[in-house]
């Protein structure tokens, strides 16, 4: 039954991936404007020999049909297409770029869902006490909030004001004579890390607190109580790890989703991640870039969802893999 439901489920997340894979490529085509027009106007407006070349080197004066085909049969092959902007292959520059992007997404990730979780479990453990409603509207104003809005609030105390921290960048003008050293990184990826943190926790909060709210009522945890065990000891040993099952599926998704960054956090620090490479695709029209990205993220999606079914076994063994399958 396992073997049946992994290849069930490798068989649909195939379809999902080409599906995936359509949208993206049909909704970037029909953007308006094109790479030569944004960057490089005078080619295409006074030499249409070069546009004609340009265009013939990288397929897009073939129609819309064949361009997919094409892609589709690259992808395949492990050919993700060269970026216009920076002539490298896709792979190459998504590579450079993803290093970057978990240095500030990966802690902000951890942060977030460890604190989400325990104020989550500890609030919903609190159901209706001033510290759950006190708790609950702070959640649902920070949840409110862009992220980008508090990284601009970040940079307005903490880099302009009290100039504990620097502006952006990842490192200091220093490090053109000694290089780039890690000591410095870290302090120039404090606040975008803070901020993404900050905007990530009341996801992870309000599922958290509602699966809390849900084992309050169960037989168990009515049990552990008639026998006189404390508050804390019962939502640590009991109704923490049967609250934990519906939030194994969002801690995959959210470090999936690692992949992309923060377009709007990453664009106002100027971190050189994938969120800020993928703005300066979308300002340029750089489609075989756009396309990576999006491509890449998809993947992590669905891997991520495979993982999360595999581990609902691990951490509650009356959930069995594929029997309902």
């Amino acid at each position: 039954m396992k073997a049946e439901y992994l290849m069930r489920r490798a068989f649909y997340s195939f379809l999902a991936f080409m599906v995936s894979l359509t949208l993206t490529f049909v909704l970037l085509h029909l953007m308006p404007g094109d790479y030569l027009h944004s960057i490089l106007p005078y080619l295409a407006e006074k030499n249409p020999d070069a546009a004609r070349m340009f265009r013939e080197q990288f397929g897009l004066n073939r129609s819309i049909s064949e361009q997919y085909l094409l892609y589709v049969v690259n992808v395949v092959r492990g050919n993700w297409g060269y970026s216009f902007l920076y002539g490298l292959p896709v792979l190459a520059v998504i590579e450079e770029k993803l290093r970057w992007t978990l240095v500030i997404l990966f802690p902000s990730t951890v942060l977030s869902i460890l604190i989400g979780m325990a104020v989550g479990a500890y609030s919903g453990w609190r159901n209706g006490s001033k510290t759950d409603l006190s708790v609950l509207n702070f959640m649902i104003f920070v949840g409110a909030v862009p992220s980008y809005w508090w990284a601009m609030l970040l940079i307005l105390i903490f880099g302009f004001h009290l100039n504990l921290f620097p502006l952006g960048g990842y490192a200091s003008i220093e490090a053109l004579d000694v290089g780039v050293r890690i000591s410095d990184v870290l302090r120039h990826a404090a606040l975008p890390v803070t901020a993404l943190t900050i905007s990530s926790v009341p996801g992870t909060y309000y599922l958290m607190r509602n699966s809390t709210l849900q084992t309050t009522g169960e037989e168990y945890v009515l049990t552990a109580r008639s026998k006189g065990l404390r508050e804390m000891e019962i939502l640590r040993h009991h109704a923490l790890k049967n609250a934990m099952l519906p939030m194994v599926t969002v801690i995959a998704l959210e470090l999936a989703q690692m992949i992309m960054g923060s377009v709007f956090v990453e664009t106002i620090f100027s971190w050189p991640g994938l969120g800020l490479l993928t703005f300066e695709a979308l300002r340029v029209r750089d489609l075989p870039l756009l396309q990576g990205i999006f491509l890449m993220d998809t993947l992590m999606v669905i891997f991520a969802n495979i993982a999360a079914d595999l581990s609902y076994p691990l951490i509650d063994p009356r959930v069995k893999v594929g029997e309902n399958v």
